[in-house]
């Protein structure tokens, strides 16, 4: 690194992180350099200054740069960018590198990059159809999985999260190992969508040599492996100002596959070969609950709130009667005025239908459904509750709104006072006895903030066990009753 005379650089800067330029002299210990200077960062790119404004001239303390050296461009002998597709290759690697490969993929419409075993996704926050067809998701598991190639069979394919599917699954079903495929990144950077279409893909992956056509494949396991994503979107998702549908907790992912005899792999031909998917488990952990109480205005609360507010008049009246029967977001403290109208394309009110059919598919149904639906209902009408000062007594309070506190009473099936008892009061106990303790009126409402919170998360918990129950190998897979399957992990964090 370091380069000679009109040697093409990068330079920190504290806006971008790094900006190209072009080097005049240097002593060692300071540089001359030429920076060109751009329409805005989105177009500031490594092409030798050719779409740039303006020229300007500044000098560079080297003692900021690793050895004294300013890191090199990747460019042609004209000063035109390098792009590659497998990092790896990159002649200078380093950070600013990396950067600019990625952003000059990004703007070729290229969501995916390798770098080894590792492949990055660079969200375009569009749908690119034409590399989700079923085409390209049959050219991927041949060629990286049921076809024999010299070589590294990746460099005959381009990156994408089908290679870490197929390749799972090969190794899963060819290597005789568990497999394990950890999805990172910040907020909006696309991890559920993208575990979203490896799971899809690992499940089609089973079919063995497949002809490339637009035929979508379908198989009853598959399906019911993958309609559990929507409930965990319903209930574990929601609007940030960086993304429409984030996930607000961490989700560990079982599929579970039915290997046949293992003892066979290593005489049988792969187009022989057993390996099909059996079911799935899942686990999650650290649920965002203080999103149940408070969220910023710019954002919302967990979708389920808004869609059971924007179901129909019939199924409100079913839930809880004249308590949610026309009422509005704005009619919930913990839901207030929603900054959209739709979710990925569809309303609440869509939404909801979608998520009450697909918890009749897992079984939740009739009366179970109802009292998920009230147990959501109970945690609205909590953020509902107001309390004040006891005019005799600051460390007393009392309850600004008894309607709101016999509403909820009468859904949860408890007397009123009992419940404004439990909200206002704490019961300290010692060894030989027991005793009432006052809270006061900010406490009091904290106690039912937590209650909420409470609720829903064991309410989300509950919905997890359902799930469990009607994916899981053990129960469903073959009239159920197997174990020992061999697994394949995802794992987003």
């Amino acid at each position: 690194m370091g380069g000679k005379k009109g040697a093409q650089v990068f330079l920190k800067d504290p806006e971008a992180a790094w900006i190209p330029a072009k080097l005049i002299n240097s002593n060692g210990k300071t540089a001359d350099v030429e920076i060109p200077i751009y329409k805005d960062e989105q177009n500031t790119i490594c092409d030798g200054g050719k779409t740039a404004s303006k020229w300007v001239e500044a000098e560079v303390d080297l003692k900021d740069y690793n050895k004294g050296n300013l890191p090199m461009q990747n460019v042609d002998e004209g000063g035109n960018p390098l792009c590659f597709a497998d990092m790896v290759e990159l002649p200078f690697l380093h950070e600013a590198a990396i950067l600019y490969n990625l952003k000059q993929r990004h703007l070729d419409d290229h969501p995916y990059t390798r770098t080894g075993d590792i492949i990055i996704a660079v969200n375009p926050f569009q749908w690119f159809t034409h590399i989700y067809t079923e085409k390209i998701r049959a050219q991927y598991a041949n060629t990286l999985v049921w076809e024999d190639h010299e070589g590294d069979p990746r460099k005959l394919v381009a990156p994408h999260v089908y290679e870490v599917s197929s390749l799972s699954y090969k190794g899963l079903a060819f290597g005789g190992g568990d497999q394990s495929i950890l999805v990172s990144g910040e907020s909006g950077a696309g991890k559920t969508e993208t575990v979203k279409i490896a799971m899809n893909h690992i499940a089609s992956v089973q079919r063995g040599m497949t002809e490339a056509s637009d035929e979508a494949f379908s198989d009853p396991v598959v399906d019911n492996v993958l309609q559990s994503n929507p409930l965990l979107e319903a209930f574990g998702n929601a609007k940030t100002r960086r993304n429409d549908n984030s996930s607000r907790f961490g989700k560990y992912t079982q599929l579970q596959f039915d290997q046949g005899d293992p003892g066979m792999r290593q005489y049988a031909d792969k187009s022989k070969m057993k390996c099909k998917l059996a079911g799935s488990k899942c686990d999650v952990y650290l649920l965002e609950k203080n999103r149940v109480t408070y969220h910023d205005p710019m954002e919302r609360t967990y979708h389920v709130f808004y869609q059971v507010v924007a179901a129909d008049d019939a199924s409100k009246k079913q839930i809880w009667g004249a308590g949610l029967n026309g009422k509005v977001n704005e009619d919930f403290a913990y839901v207030g005025t929603s900054p959209c109208e739709t979710i990925e394309g569809m309303t609440d009110a869509q939404h909801y239908q979608n998520t009450v059919e697909t918890l009749k598919k897992i079984g939740v149904d009739g009366e179970n459904l109802m009292t998920l639906m009230r147990a959501i209902c109970i945690v609205l009408q909590l953020g509902n509750l107001s309390f004040m000062k006891d005019p005799s007594d600051d460390d007393r309070s009392v309850v600004k709104d008894k309607a709101e506190f016999g509403a909820l009473a009468t859904l949860m099936g408890v007397t009123e006072q009992d419940l404004i008892d439990c909200l206002t009061e704490r019961t300290m106990k010692t060894r030989n006895e027991s005793y009432k303790v006052p809270l006061n009126a900010d406490v009091a409402r904290d106690t039912a903030d937590a209650f909420g919170k409470e609720i829903y998360s064991k309410t989300f918990l509950w919905l997890l066990r359902a799930i469990y129950d009607a994916t899981c190998g053990e129960n469903n897979y073959e009239g159920g009753g197997r174990s020992g399957f061999c697994i394949i992990c995802l794992l987003v964090i």
